[in-house]
């Protein structure tokens, strides 16, 4: 009998997974909040927590949307670009991706 494999996410994949919500659930007329993102990535990715409680937290969602900005800022890296799309007091995000 062969035994179960265990599937863990690694830290590396939580950029594309943040990437994912953005691009099916977020729109420049309806932006996500960081509580949001959070709440989606755990819903739809939340089998690979495997023990843990949940697999990120609005700590490390935060830390990833704002690198995520800072580096795709320019717009030259990847073919799209995360944007706080809200006002100053309430951080909203989404994806921009450049016309051509």
């Amino acid at each position: 009998m062969r035994k179960a494999r265990k599937i863990h996410m690694h830290q590396t994949m939580f950029p594309l997974l943040i990437v994912n919500i953005l691009e099916n659930h977020a729109t420049k007329e309806r932006p996500l909040s960081v509580t949001e993102i959070t709440e989606f990535v755990n819903r739809e990715f939340g089998p690979f927590a495997m023990e843990k409680e949940q697999l990120m937290n609005r700590s490390t969602v935060t830390r990833i949307l704002d690198a995520m900005e800072f580096w795709t800022e320019e717009g030259n890296l990847l073919n799209f670009k995360v944007t706080q799309c809200g006002s100053e007091n309430k951080k909203l995000f989404c994806l921009e991706r450049p016309k051509g």
